[in-house]
């Protein structure tokens, strides 16, 4: 049959939809009939005498058909199993949110139920009905697809309408969504305290699409994957999706009856950009809607929205790094009229909790932290029952291993992400928040590999569901490509971690950009790149003395690191001038002793005292030990080799000490060596160092050798 036949540049209007339903017994007659019954039982026998498509049957037979058959101007993609009616009533309703109204009567609609030929559909191949779609689709150049239910669109289960995206991806047709009035009112209800964009990227998937017949999935799926790719699909459909829900919000924000209606749909409009990582957008937003009742003189009759706005407020300045007083009175002042108002275990009231003592663990306040998370924890229902027991479980587990309990950590990270895969789903961001954490708990034993399977999969889900650029995706690239640094996988790295750097800068996240630059400068570390490993990580301890302070453990973090750097390049430690800089860094972050508190030991996980151990075969920096590991050889469980030789590196405080006695060795400076040597004695007196050099009077070519031989004996 020739193409043209098909009517693909002509459709049905609304107006004709409706009367169709009329002339075969109104709506009653189709209460609760799929689309694919109406075929059956209305479609077919209609065109019976013709054996035509119904626009043809309708365009030659109806006296009217010049009213009802117009130039198509939407190509809807529906599922055959949808209600035809709910069709209809979507259909209705999106071309009243789009001003359409008029069109109803006047604008064709390619729907093909009415425009392909029932009487021959099972006579025709594969490439057929692709040809046909593909051309009437082009032509059209507006793609309108109706979701049902609006969480889950059945639409997207079914392959021929995932090749219908395809194919308005390969046209750059406009695509938009339809939900029927009923559907979008159940959508309103759901984003009042569910982060419903969440739940729909976490459950639409169009790579698990089927259809009735197997080899017709087959041909799409190559079709999809020798052209833009499952993810670039899902991406445009969820980037409608977006654009739909914010349309929607501003709309409720604009018509909203009372104040308080205002400031919840404000908080819902927040909450979208902080979720986002926009957290400048969102404190601007949230703090519209705190604003809004802040003329109300006495506090207690605020309504209890407003408290949480209160708290979001604070949330979106802690994630901005202010300082402690601009958000913590905040926190205080929404948990107490929570508390009174709400109750202790109202679900508002455990989200402030949790997140309150979520951002004291943040800046390490955890004598603070770790009360209100286990009053979090107990008040929250049980797992399997509220999504709050999940959240103050992972809050738990984060603290605990900022805390370095990892081991602790574990148990209560496994559970927080099994339940959270089963409350929300696998793929949804709270879910892959876990896992994040979760990755970097394993990571932190020296389970990389486990670490890297886990964080991988996050990444493909978030990259699928949120784009390449977005913020959640840049942090789980962020930690999937650190930990590949750890496995000695350094391939693509340093564009992968330029790439989410600048792209944490394009999205104002300062912080996480900075934590980019720390992570280049432990890959230049580990390919020996010194002089960019030591410019990354000068530049990052600058910032982060401000942002946590200097004894913080970020900054502690990066202080070791440079010392790393430093105890393979002499030249770092030639003058007492660099002596003293670096002394300086550990002065400042109250390191002068022989613990290194930020590198447990991944034999027993406590911290490393004295002597710090490397294999030469692992991966350089990326499993550390101590001598009792060492020695009770503990480390087989991770390392994987049997080393004869180690890689040792002093504690940074001692390492200073020998430093500067061998530089006045050299220069034959015996009056401050003398008075450098009483000091080293004193400080190995102090901390129980029993591995001490011995006092000598060398000419300045032997002290050369031993200066050269001590950089080979810490490298």
């Amino acid at each position: 049959m020739d193409v043209n036949a098909l009517g693909h540049h002509r459709g049905l209007t609304l107006a004709f939809f409706k009367h169709f339903v009329d002339v075969h017994g109104g709506r009653e007659a189709f209460e609760g009939l799929t689309t694919e019954q109406i075929c059956q039982l209305f479609v077919i026998p209609y065109t019976k005498a013709t054996k035509l498509s119904l626009v043809d049957h309708v365009e030659r037979c109806d006296p009217d058909g010049h009213l009802y058959v117009r130039r198509a101007t939407w190509f809807v993609s529906h599922a055959w199993n949808y209600l035809f009616l709910d069709v209809i009533n979507a259909l209705d309703h999106f071309m009243d949110e789009h001003n359409m109204t008029s069109e109803k009567d006047s604008a064709g609609l390619w729907f093909c139920l009415f425009n392909n030929n029932q009487h021959d559909v099972r006579e025709q191949p594969f490439w057929y009905w692709f040809t046909t779609f593909k051309t009437a689709l082009t032509t059209i150049g507006n793609v309108v697809m109706v979701f049902s239910p609006w969480n889950n669109p059945t639409t997207l289960t079914r392959s021929w309408c995932v090749c219908e995206v395809f194919v308005a991806i390969e046209c750059n047709a406009r695509f938009e969504v339809a939900l029927s009035k009923r559907e979008k009112e159940t959508f309103l209800e759901h984003i009042k305290e569910n982060d419903v964009v969440e739940i729909m990227l976490a459950k639409i998937n169009s790579a698990n699409s089927t259809s009735t017949f197997p080899s017709d999935r087959d041909n799409i799926f190559d079709l999809i994957e020798q052209g833009p790719g499952f993810q670039k699909l899902d991406r445009m459909v969820f980037g409608v999706l977006e654009a739909w829900v914010v349309r929607t919000l501003e709309t409720q924000i604009a018509l909203a009856s009372t104040a308080e209606k205002c400031v919840q749909w404000l908080i819902v409009k927040g909450e979208m950009h902080y979720t986002k990582g926009a957290y400048p957008d969102a404190e601007s937003i949230f703090a519209s809607a705190v604003a809004i009742h802040n003329d109300v003189a006495t506090t207690d009759t605020r309504p209890t929205l407003h408290w949480r706005a209160v708290m979001y407020l604070a949330m979106s300045k802690v994630k901005q790094y202010y300082a402690r007083e601009t958000w913590e009175p905040l926190f205080l002042d929404a948990l107490a009229h929570q508390e009174s108002l709400l109750g202790p275990r109202h679900a508002h009231t455990l989200e402030t909790m949790r997140c309150f003592g979520s951002t004291y663990s943040f800046i390490e306040e955890y004598s603070l932290a770790m009360p209100l998370l286990y009053r979090c924890y107990q008040m929250a229902p049980q797992i399997g029952t509220s999504n709050e027991k999940s959240l103050a479980t992972m809050s738990l587990g984060r603290t605990l291993i900022q805390q370095k309990h990892i081991l602790e950590a574990q148990p209560w990270l496994e559970e927080a992400y099994g339940a959270s895969k089963t409350a929300v789903g696998e793929y949804h961001v709270q879910t892959n928040n876990i896992g994040i954490d979760l990755a970097g708990c394993y990571a932190r034993q020296g389970h990389f590999a486990s670490a890297s399977q886990l964080l991988d999969n996050i990444y493909n889900s978030q990259r699928r569901s949120l784009g390449p650029e977005a913020f959640l995706t840049l942090i789980s690239l962020r930690a999937l490509s650190l930990n590949l640094c750890f496995q000695g996988q350094y391939e693509n790295l340093e564009s992968n971690l330029l790439k989410c750097y600048d792209g944490f800068i394009a999205l104002k996240s300062d912080g996480w950009a900075t934590d980019c630059q720390r992570a280049l400068g432990i890959l230049y570390l580990c390919l020996g790149d010194h002089m960019r490993a030591r410019i990354a990580l000068e530049k990052t301890h600058a910032k982060f003395k401000v942002m946590f302070g200097p004894a913080s453990t970020q900054a502690r973090i990066i202080v070791y690191l440079l010392f790393f750097v430093s105890m393979e390049c002499p030249e770092d430690v030639d003058s007492m001038d660099k002596i003293v800089s670096l002394e300086s860094l550990l002065v400042d972050a109250n390191l002068q002793h022989e613990t290194w508190t930020e590198h447990p030991c991944h034999g027993c996980l406590e911290p490393i005292q004295g002597m710090l151990y490397m294999c030469l075969t692992c991966p350089r920096h990326s499993l550390h030990y101590c001598q009792a590991c060492i020695t009770d050889k503990k480390y087989e469980a991770t390392c994987g080799h049997t080393p004869t030789q180690w890689i040792c590196r002093m504690p940074p405080a001692r390492f200073l000490h020998h430093a500067r006695l061998l530089l006045f060795a050299k220069g034959a400076m015996w009056t401050d060596y003398a008075a450098s040597f009483q000091a080293y004695q004193n400080y190995c007196d102090l901390h129980g160092v029993t591995e001490r050099i011995e006092k000598f009077w060398l000419s300045p070519s032997e002290t050369g050798k031993i200066f050269s031989s001590f950089f080979a004996f810490v490298s």
